[in-house]
């Protein structure tokens, strides 16, 4: 690829030399076309449709699949060549393939050559995967593709998909691990390339995003690879087993609170009659171990009697939305928010009329209830608990499962009160669900506040 690239003052530019074979059908010795980058990284990447799509017209045309008119046109389409053709040469010492209907009517005219099908470019794959998805994904899951294949498309360019190989797939890696994390909210007038020419210019003044972070996106153009795949565009995946390997086990991914976290966080809490939702969902999330968003988004019919026992009842109903189909359960209300008076905040948010348990949550589109909160929590996370950015929302499930855990509790009863799959066959698949007063009895094991 290194030969292919012309450096002229700074700039580089594309250039090919015209096989020796091929001479009588072009008349220049070699092809050149500006690349628009000082940055030679940018210019390897950047040169690769045109190496691709030059090489392969002169497979055809030695193929006899097209003539050298039709050469000289695609050449232009591929150099983006506009209104400008590339010229006959004055002498050509070897005949071309005739390019016309045959002029021997004695004879039956021949069927024309199929053109070669253009394959498509970035921008039109991604459309298309995008609307294939749109009727399985939620609202998040969409935002959020589409913010990484908007900044995919940033990087490489409205490139043809059929140029996106290996060492493309691994230079998008690399450049991602240059950029900072919410790219478009730091820049917001600047383009992923303009940053990372300011970065490798000068002394980075931006935090790189995380790996977890790279892998996403990388992850996610690999699934566009696929959809390239069923489409007939592509015959490999570029993008298979690129991601970075992490260096933390899974576990170590989030950290679990520890018990004085807990007690600090219980400790910290605003009043519970200022902004209910800011003393009761922290409570929640740390004794039932709901997600953020689950709990966020609560009704006051969620919260019933079953078989004796006070249960929350998680599911998807109304505007609710849930992770997966295994975070449709039932999680029994620990004793200690009974005692709290959980129970009587809940009986007069009845009496009020108020259909929601959290009205001063906002529902919104992208995230469902969830949004404000999150980042309220995070602020006071980090004024009264702890600096370290493992420990999130998201721990209190992790704190809440180990404690399960280290007590000896059956895993399957922790993935039902967790909302996880329970993959053993004979317990997942033909065991039912555990009783509400089995679910109690774990969770009451809870016992840090």
């Amino acid at each position: 690829m290194s030969s292919c690239l012309l450096n002229r003052n700074g700039h580089y530019h594309f250039r090919i030399r015209i096989p020796s074979d091929l001479s009588s059908i072009f008349p220049a010795t070699e092809l050149v076309k500006s690349l628009k980058t000082k940055d030679r990284s940018s210019a390897k990447v950047a040169a690769l449709p045109y190496r691709q799509g030059i090489l392969k017209t002169f497979t055809l045309l030695r193929s006899g699949f097209i003539c050298g008119e039709q050469a000289r046109e695609s050449i232009d389409r591929v150099l983006q060549r506009k209104g400008k053709a590339t010229p006959s040469p004055m002498v050509s010492p070897t005949p071309e393939p005739h390019c016309g209907p045959s002029v021997d009517v004695s004879l039956p005219m021949p069927r024309p050559m199929p053109q070669p099908k253009r394959a498509p470019v970035l921008s039109t794959v991604i459309e298309q995967f995008l609307n294939d998805k749109k009727h399985g994904w939620g609202p998040k899951t969409k935002m959020e593709n589409e913010g990484s294949y908007h900044l995919i498309l940033d990087i490489l360019g409205d490139i043809e998909v059929v140029s996106i190989d290996r060492l493309v797939v691994r230079s998008l890696r690399d450049k991602l691990m240059m950029l900072p994390a919410n790219l478009y909210k730091i820049c917001p007038k600047q383009t992923a390339r303009q940053v990372l020419e300011i970065m490798q210019e000068s002394s980075a003044p931006f935090s790189p995003m995380s790996l977890t972070s790279v892998n996403k996106h990388v992850s996610r153009l690999s699934s566009l690879m696929k959809h390239c795949m069923k489409e007939g565009y592509l015959s490999t995946n570029p993008a298979v087993g690129l991601k970075i390997k992490q260096k933390r086990r899974p576990d170590e991914e989030r950290k679990a609170y520890t018990i004085e976290d807990l007690k600090m966080i219980a400790a910290n809490l605003p009043p519970k009659e200022e902004k209910p939702e800011r003393y009761w969902i922290p409570l929640i999330g740390m004794l039932s171990a709901l997600r953020l968003d689950e709990t966020c988004q609560l009704y006051t019919s969620d919260v019933k009697e079953i078989d004796g026992v006070w249960c929350f009842d998680v599911n998807d109903e109304d505007d609710k939305k849930l992770k997966t189909l295994s975070s449709k359960r039932i999680v029994p209300i620990h004793l200690k928010l009974i005692d709290l008076g959980f129970l009587e905040y809940v009986k007069w948010m009845k009496e009020v009329e108020q259909p929601r348990l959290w009205m001063n949550l906002k529902w919104r589109k992208e995230d469902g209830y969830g949004n404000a909160f999150g980042k309220w929590f995070q602020r006071f996370n980090r004024q009264h608990v702890t600096s370290d950015s493992l420990k999130t929302f998201h721990s209190l499930r992790h704190s809440f499962a180990d404690t399960l855990k280290q007590l000896g509790t059956q895993e399957a009863i922790i993935a039902e009160l967790m909302g996880h799959a329970n993959g053993n066959i004979t317990t997942g698949r033909y065991g039912k669900r555990y009783k509400p007063e089995v679910l109690y009895e774990a969770v009451c094991k809870v016992d840090y506040v």
